[in-house]
């Protein structure tokens, strides 16, 4: 349990958060909750081959004429299939009996060629058919995860493990043509092999027939066994997988800094014991069916074993013809085939199993109420009123984050928000987003509920400044444009120019039109934060949300970002997310939060006077910086005291 939050100081003598008991997690327990989420939903339940055909045959219904057609037309080329061993029975018998000729030989062979054909023509077909469904359906299902990504709460999104809806959209969906295009024409062609060559074996000798079936009767409960055994360790394995692909992949991001620390060997062994613990998992896995596996591919590979034996046995007491034996003989040694193509099929359900319940948690996902209407606003004044939140964490119940929070803004004020790491500090400006809804509690705009507000209305009337800045594979013009999607390219130099961003844009080989990406290797943290401020200006929402936006720049760097950011909160409501006190001492209100608690609030001076929390934070900045523990840096002057006309 953590302690209670301390009783609130107020500079303006105002009353504050009472003492509180309760769990908080902080910031930077977020993105461990957000993996633990994760976790435990994909550990929850195991995939096995039922579940997994349950998870995958819903994906089905959009294409079911498409692969319907597959399946039939799969089916008659098994039937034709079967057409070549008719053949050589009919030779054989002929052969035997003395009555084979020339001609009819030849027209044997061309009837075999004729139904090798068939067949191959059938499966094209059905090939061509149940790939054409099955991408027109993975196409629907991604344009219906899409549409529903842009009304998930933002917070879903930001839960999520690095690369993880990435995977989902790319890797588990693709995974889903598999079973579309490939496991339903490869089920319905060995079943209806195996049905059809079942009638014919009986019909031709009873008895050959069931020791051709013999093999069967012991292969199917071995293949049973051994998919039910390997697929229950199928998560476990999975999650191992994707704990050592994310660690090899922050080990190659991470090597400049690791080299430059020396610390290679101790990062590389904790990649090293992911990998150690995958290559465990898998040996496990194997260990569970390889056993029962191998004598059932030794089951299916000598049906001679039994059938063989037993037609001698019928032909030697004269039971069987030498025609019937050596049908058996031929076909039957064939018949435990499909077998081994229902095995494939039958080992890869519960991986594909896998890959469909995590696409569908995302076309499933959660989506935020919100009206048809927009609301009547007045103004851009911005209230939080006794709001409580608590990040949802599977099976561990709700873990707090903030309560009773409360404070206002007014337009053309600045308002900062300062205290130790995991506060709640960025989860508040996050819920001013509508990341999440509130526990309790209301934050208002303009007097509206933001939970009555259609997103793109709420959309509309913030802009953010991250601490990390996105940009896209794409121009710096349409990365600005992003902001304002009609802006003319006058506009946006005007925009980039108020940033201090035209001069360096203006260096770029191709000025605006320099193609950007995520990386953005080219421009420093600096330049791409001057980008997002930018965008923030050609967006003009009358309130601005600032995140950490300097908490990486250099020197050099800062005082473009503090002249940017002062063009940016003219006459704006602004809220400033900040670890560096010096960038908001000028602030027209300063809330000091800790442990989820607003527990101070007023003026710089005011705080300092206070002698508490963020008295103690100044103090320990100032020795930090070489500030004077009573003088205010002009840097935060101008950003909260001083408009400067763009």
């Amino acid at each position: 349990m953590s302690p209670p939050c301390r009783p609130q100081h107020d500079a303006r003598g105002t009353g504050g958060c009472d003492a509180w008991q309760g769990t908080v997690v902080t910031n930077a327990d977020t993105e461990s909750l957000a993996t633990a989420e994760s976790g435990a939903g994909a550990g929850s339940v195991e995939i096995n081959i039922w579940t997994g055909l349950r998870l995958l045959l819903p994906f089905a219904r959009n294409g079911w004429v498409a692969f319907a057609v597959a399946a039939i037309l799969s089916g008659m080329a098994s039937l034709a299939l079967l057409g070549p061993f008719w053949v050589i029975y009919r030779v054989v018998d002929e052969i035997v009996a003395g009555e084979a000729t020339r001609d009819g030989m030849y027209g044997y062979a061309a009837l075999a060629a004729g139904f090798v054909v068939l067949q191959y023509g059938l499966m094209a077909i059905a090939e061509w058919t149940g790939h054409r469904g099955a991408f027109a359906t993975l196409e629907q299902l991604r344009l219906r995860i899409g549409r529903r990504l842009g009304h998930v709460p933002l917070g879903f999104l930001t839960n999520r493990r690095s690369g993880e809806i990435q995977r989902t959209l790319s890797d588990d969906i693709e995974r889903l043509e598999q079973f579309l295009a490939h496991v339903v024409p490869d089920v319905t062609s060995a079943l209806t092999t195996m049905l059809f060559m079942v009638v014919w074996l009986l019909l031709v000798d009873w008895r050959m027939a069931l020791a051709s079936l013999a093999v069967v009767a012991v292969a199917l409960p071995l293949m049973a066994i051994g998919t039910r055994r390997g697929s229950g360790k199928l998560g476990a394995y999975t999650r191992a997988m994707a704990r050592m692909n994310a660690s090899m992949v922050e080990f190659v991001r991470a090597m400049a800094v690791v080299r430059t620390f020396n610390g290679t060997g101790r990062v590389f062994g904790e990649t090293k014991a992911a990998i150690d613990d995958a290559a465990e998992y898998e040996v496990q896995w194997s260990r569970e069916f390889l056993p029962i596996f191998t004598v059932f591919f030794v089951l299916v590979s000598s049906p001679a074993l039994v059938i063989v034996p037993v037609g001698l046995l019928l032909w030697h007491t004269g039971q069987v013809d030498t025609s019937t034996l050596l049908f058996f003989f031929i076909v039957g040694l064939g018949f435990t085939l499909p077998l081994l193509r229902l095995l494939n099929v039958m080992t890869t359900l519960a991986y594909l199993g896998l890959g469909a319940r995590l696409v569908r948690e995302l076309d499933e996902a959660e989506v935020l109420p919100e009206p048809a209407e927009a609301g009547r606003l007045e103004g851009s004044r911005l209230e939080v009123r006794g709001v409580d939140f608590a990040y949802p964490v599977r099976d561990e119940g709700p873990r707090r984050v903030l309560h009773d929070v409360t404070f206002s803004a007014e337009p053309g004020t600045v308002t900062a928000i300062v205290g130790p790491s995991g506060a709640g500090k960025s989860t508040l400006a996050r819920l001013i987003a509508r990341f999440w809804d509130v526990d309790g509690g209301a934050i208002r705009i303009g007097g509206v509920d933001i939970r009555e507000m259609p997103m793109t209305q709420l959309m509309d009337q913030i802009a953010f400044v991250f601490q990390e800045t996105f940009l896209f594979n794409d121009s710096v013009a349409a990365n600005l444009r992003l902001a304002k999607p009609d802006a003319t390219d006058e506009e946006i130099v005007e925009a980039a120019t108020a940033a201090r961003a035209h001069e360096f844009i203006s260096a770029l080989p191709e000025g605006y039109d320099t193609q950007l990406g995520e990386g953005s290797g080219r421009l420093s943290g600096g330049e791409r934060q001057r980008l997002a401020i930018a965008r923030a200006i050609l967006k003009g929402a009358p309130i601005v949300v600032l995140d950490e936006a300097t908490a990486y720049a250099d020197p050099e760097n800062e005082v473009a970002l503090q002249d940017a950011l002062s063009r940016l909160v003219a006459g704006r409501t602004v809220v400033i997310i900040a670890h560096r006190l010096s960038t908001v001492a000028g602030a027209d209100q300063t809330l000091v939060m800790d442990e989820g608690c607003i527990v101070e609030r007023g003026r710089h001076e005011q705080l300092i006077a206070e002698g508490g929390l963020y008295a103690r934070m100044w103090e320990a900045f100032s020795e930090a910086s070489g500030i004077a523990l009573t003088g205010g840096p002009s840097a935060a002057a101008s950003l909260a005291g001083e408009e400067v006309s763009s």
